[in-house]
């Protein structure tokens, strides 16, 4: 009986041994998923100027270049805009209004504002800037190792009226991919 006792315990020995060797080599193997690479996010104009002495029916306009670095593409682009959801400014009815578009050349800046000379397309539709939730941005490459250039429209409507004359607010501009 101790022969045979000896002989299991040296084959559960041998069995352990086994098992982490195989699971070391697992642990050390590349995963059998292929990973994919996705690009990072680069904003090229992070300090955009600010905006003053906005009147009903004007307009401001920035522009900003988003750069994508790296491999792969995003799925998902949202600007998320934070600093006005309590300020009269951010109000959705009467407050102030974002519109984002995209051209596929540098934006030429002339006295009526920006103008396109390459491929042009709306990014973001009008919206009320006051807004908590996040903006999904469409018609971009996304793609790593490219530029989408991007225009950004701040305006204040007609029927804001006197009630927001001499406010002030901060917004904080947030570009997000996933």
């Amino acid at each position: 009986m101790p022969l045979l006792r000896r002989l299991l315990t040296s084959a559960l020995v041998m069995v352990v041994a086994s098992a982490l060797c195989v699971c070391a080599a697992f642990a050390s193997a590349r995963p059998l998923v292929a990973q994919r690479y996705h690009p990072r996010l680069a904003i090229v104009h992070p300090a955009l100027a600010p905006v003053t002495r906005l009147a009903p029916g004007d307009r401001a306009q920035r522009t900003v270049d988003l750069r994508y670095i790296g491999k792969g593409q995003l799925s998902l682009v949202v600007l998320r805009v934070r600093g006005l959801s309590r300020v009269a400014l951010g109000a959705a009815s009467e407050g102030l209004r974002l519109k984002i578009e995209r051209c596929s050349a540098r934006w030429t800046k002339s006295r009526r504002g920006y103008a396109c000379r390459g491929a042009h397309s709306v990014v973001l539709g009008t919206v009320a800037v006051g807004s908590k939730q996040p903006f999904r941005l469409d018609h971009l490459t996304a793609r790593g190792g490219r530029t989408d250039r991007l225009l950004l429209t701040l305006s204040l409507p007609l029927q804001a009226g006197n009630s927001l004359q001499g406010l002030h607010a901060k917004a904080v501009y947030a570009f997000t991919g996933a």
